[in-house]
């Protein structure tokens, strides 16, 4: 289906659902506020009007020039904030302000006030500051979100390689600068439901350039996301730059791709990149002024190949040798070591309280046979080599907060019992129900992230023929996406606030370009950014009512660049 066909079909939609706001351009948003009330007139945004914040505030100021490059891009012309005292609204200017903030509104929350003439954005802290000016932004109309796309790598520029398929074609903005935007009158009042609002992204399997990844922040921000989880490692490639450890990344670990997988491009493109510590630091700052925070994951003690083979050393010894199947060695105090020393590296790196050391799909089978691994569990009074994995995560938790950091992990971390110093991720839906539900008896802290649900490298459609190939067999529509429940009868019962939030993975395994890593995320990612930020509505949410805000976002996406999945009949309600 051509995309204005379907917006077509759904303005006759008007009728199926009830819809807190009216839904016309500049009042579809995405994600839905707590509280919308339109108000009679408008306010016209231009390259002269001013953008003010109170003085002394650098998260403020960052709120401010973002808002601004915002604008700068829509009339393309140069758009600059300034600091100013004001506490109330500035006629015929745009006011950010923490003064007089409603304390109830929470870290992110935030008042909006757009009058016929001028606009406050009011919130207790900088962050709230930001996600009214996305607010603003969506009230106005979809120019206010014209920005290049990336293309080979790069934002803006012209495709060289012809795409092999639709899904990798550049979505390139041919949005027009205006001369100005014209705003609705709205009061807003808005805070988020959950505090992690997440995607990840994994370039151990595809490797993405800094600018792609800051881009993929930038979207992640213009839909009141808030953390990137960046799967840095795997067996594939460890892509960070460990100066203690140059074998790591330079010419051993990266260079040494597993011939079988590097054969089947399908499944991997081993690019042989790694990331510097200065591009890193880059991504993590330019992230922050948009208020995402960068979750660094190194994969431990699975999913270890590329770290073995720049650092043997930390393997099992079997039968007198070091042995190399995925695993790090947890019997050896030199396996600590290493790994410990990685971690103060990268600590200076990712300022992230959340450190996430992935621990899935670890096999064990070395650990078996290994006389330093049984040596340690009899030392530990460990019955199985599943106690002596949770031994491990236990240890490394520890050592984080006693940095002052808090570890993630999968859900694999509960399976020797519940780790209420760090954060568990449900990610096996179904396998691991009765596993989060014991660990939340104890006080678990969870993100919520199933596979039936938030897999965005899965397919999007039954209808395979027309699309690129997603993960194994499983499919989640767009529909799929939007019904996700994320509080489960059991916790829900206990303590709701164990559940922190949610999150979207996509993984690398079948992405073959930018584009198409964009084609998997969206229109997905705009049904996570509601379930993680907007309330439930009492009876629950209507996915007809958001299908039919998206054909509105969908000119925002085409402004802003982003590739997309049109929906088709499949994805109608």
């Amino acid at each position: 289906m051509k995309k204005n066909d379907f917006i077509k079909s759904v303005s006759i939609m008007t009728a199926l659902a009830f819809v807190a706001a009216p839904v016309v351009d500049g009042m579809a948003l995405i994600p839905q506020p707590v509280k919308i009330k339109m108000e009679a007139g408008a306010f016209t945004i231009a390259p002269q009007t001013k953008i003010i914040y109170t003085p002394g505030n650098e998260r403020l100021a960052d709120a401010a020039n973002y808002l601004a490059s915002r604008l700068s891009l829509a009339f393309d012309r140069a758009v600059t904030p300034e600091p100013g005292d004001a506490v109330d609204t500035v006629p015929g200017a745009i006011l950010m302000t923490t003064a007089g903030a409603d304390p109830a509104l929470g870290d992110e929350g935030y008042q909006l006030e757009v009058g016929a003439n001028g606009v406050l954005i009011r919130a207790p802290q900088a962050a709230g500051a930001f996600y009214g000016g996305i607010t603003l932004l969506q009230l106005a109309p979809p120019q206010a979100f014209r920005a290049p796309a990336m293309v080979e790598g790069r934002p803006g520029g012209t495709q060289t390689v012809p795409p092999p398929r639709p899904a990798d074609e550049p979505n390139v903005c041919k949005t027009e600068p205006v001369a100005e935007l014209v705003v609705p009158c709205v009061s807003v009042w808005d805070q988020p439901r959950f505090t992690w609002r997440g995607l990840m992204i994994d370039p151990a399997r595809r490797f993405w350039t800094i600018d792609e990844l800051k881009q993929y922040v930038d979207y992640l921000a213009l839909h009141k996301l808030n953390k990137l989880q960046i799967h840095f490692t795997d067996h594939q490639n460890w892509t960070v730059e460990v100066n203690r450890y140059p074998d790591l990344t330079p010419e051993k670990a990266r260079n040494a791709a597993d011939p079988q997988r590097e054969r089947n491009q399908t499944y991997y493109n081993l690019a042989r990149h790694y990331y510097t510590q200065d591009e890193l630091k880059s991504l993590v700052d330019y992230a922050g002024k948009r208020f995402v925070t960068i979750v660094p994951e190194f994969e431990m003690p699975g999913h270890c190949e590329a770290l073995l083979r720049g650092c043997p050393e930390a393997g099992c010894t079997i039968d007198s040798k070091k042995a190399n199947n995925g695993e790090v060695c947890p019997g050896q105090e030199k396996t600590y070591e290493i790994l410990q020393g990685i971690l103060d590296e990268m600590l200076e790196v990712f300022p992230s309280r959340h450190i996430h050391i992935g621990a899935d799909e670890c096999g064990k089978g070395n650990w078996k046979k290994c006389p330093d691994c049984q040596k340690r569990m009899q030392d530990e009074g460990l019955k199985s080599v599943t106690e002596l994995h949770g031994y491990f995560v236990s240890r490394m938790s520890d050592y984080l907060q006693k940095k002052g950091r808090t570890l993630v992990g999968w859900d694999e971390i509960l399976e020797s019992g519940a780790k209420p110093g760090a954060i568990g991720m449900y990610w096996r839906s179904g396998t691991a129900d009765e596993l989060v539900k014991k660990a939340a008896d104890h006080g678990q802290f969870l993100v919520m992230t199933p596979t039936d649900h938030c897999y965005f490298d899965y397919w999007q459609s039954p209808e395979k023929t027309d699309e690129p190939q997603g993960f194994g067999k499983s499919v989640i529509t767009l529909r799929r996406a939007y019904e996700f429940q994320p509080l489960p009868d059991h916790v829900r019962r206990i303590n709701p606030k164990l559940v922190l939030g949610v999150q979207g993975n996509l993984w690398g395994e079948r992405l073959k370009s930018f584009p198409h890593a964009l084609y998997q995320t969206y229109p997905r990612a705009c049904a996570l950014a509601e379930i993680a930020w907007s309330p439930e509505p009492v009876g629950g949410r209507s996915y007809a009512e958001f299908y039919l805000r998206l054909g509105t976002h969908f000119k925002r996406l085409d402004a802003a660049g982003i590739n997309y999945r049109r929906p088709t009949l499949i994805d109608k309600p």
